[in-house]
């Protein structure tokens, strides 16, 4: 078992076994010579452990320094300073730039939204001046148009006024024939039963489908189906001084109808009306439709209400595809459109509703 010395032991043991080697080695010389070479010796080994000693306190010493500087450097390094300014600033008290900022963007939405209601106005000012130049424009091209119309209307007066008359007598004659057939079929029924032998056919100038088409009763929609509702009579827009039918807006190829029995007169001749179909009906007023895609009757043809009699279009004076149904009181030349009358009244007094 070891036990520790104290370094000035060690010291005082190394130099007896170094004099002890020399002794042993060295040949005798005198008894002050062999003293003051132990003291020499001695002396340098222990100036050498002292030495030895310091320096590793200086070493031990300078390493805890060192650990220490190096800890303190290491969590400089670990934060730089542009770091912890920019924390410190994260940190601060803002809130008056903030409040600067919000003013700031608060105003600069205001200049914009100022700036926007200026250019929006000059843009609605330019807008409607740039309307209402167009519009007195095409208001102007439209009433020649319509004045050049009229002229062809009124030419054309005179023929539809005579197939209007020989509408009337067809109708007449349809009427007195369905009147003598039912009196024939009366008569025929109580000599059937009075057993009195047959009774004489009344004499019929007509086919009997013109006398069913003509006098069949009530009216029709001109058009049933995937329609709505258009400008109405009276309206005042686009159109030349004033509209002058009800509008039927549809697909085209949407199929029409006769809104009443009649007779089909000639269409009219004035260019808005496009395709389109004239019928003179059983009152002496007749109905105009007008814009169609295509027509399947021709004048002279009767019809009665319900029937097909064309499709819906977007031909003549047309701005979309849709059906522009007129009525004309008795008297008046179909296509005369400014003597026209509300078609909706005349369908209400059909019973249409």
């Amino acid at each position: 078992m070891q036990v520790n010395q104290s370094p000035n032991a060690r010291r005082a043991a190394v130099a007896d076994e170094v004099v002890d080697i020399e002794a042993s080695n060295s040949p005798q010389r005198g008894s002050r010579s062999l003293a003051a070479s132990r003291r020499l010796v001695a002396a340098t080994v222990a100036g050498a452990l002292s030495a030895t000693a310091l320096f590793a306190f200086a070493f031990n010493s300078r390493s805890t320094d060192m650990d220490a500087s190096s800890e303190s450097l290491n969590a400089e390094i670990a934060v730089p300073a542009a770091a912890a300014s920019a924390a410190e600033l994260g940190f601060a008290d803002r809130s008056q730039e903030v409040s600067r900022s919000a003013v700031r963007s608060n105003l600069t939405e205001a200049v914009a939204d100022e700036n926007a209601k200026e250019r929006t106005a000059a843009l609605g000012a330019s807008a409607e001046t740039a309307a209402a130049e167009e519009w007195k424009s095409s208001t102007a091209v439209r009433d020649q148009l319509m004045d050049e119309d009229m002229k062809l209307v009124a030419a054309q007066s005179e023929k539809l006024r005579k197939e209007a008359e020989e509408a009337a007598r067809l109708l007449a004659e349809a009427k007195k024939a369905a009147e003598e057939a039912a009196a024939a079929k009366a008569a025929a029924a109580k000599a059937s039963a009075s057993g009195s032998g047959s009774s004489k056919s009344a004499d019929v100038a007509v086919s009997a489908q013109d006398v069913e088409n003509l006098t069949t009763k009530g009216g029709s929609m001109p058009v049933k189906e995937n329609y709505r509702m258009g400008a109405g009579f009276g309206a005042r827009g686009s159109w030349s001084r004033y509209h002058t039918g009800q509008d039927f807006p549809a697909p085209t190829g949407t199929p029409i109808y006769a809104a009443a029995s009649g007779v089909v007169l000639s269409s009219s001749a004035g260019g808005w009306a496009g395709v389109n179909v004239v019928i003179q009906h059983n009152n002496g007023g007749s109905t105009l439709y007008a814009h169609m895609s295509r027509k399947n009757v021709s004048p002279g043809a009767t019809v009665k209400a319900g029937q097909l009699i064309g499709y819906v279009g977007n031909t003549g004076r047309s701005f979309g595809s849709h059906l522009h149904f007129e009525y004309y009181e008795p008297g008046v030349t179909p296509g005369d459109v400014y003597n026209a009358s509300n078609p909706m009244s005349f369908l209400r007094s059909l019973g249409v509703r």
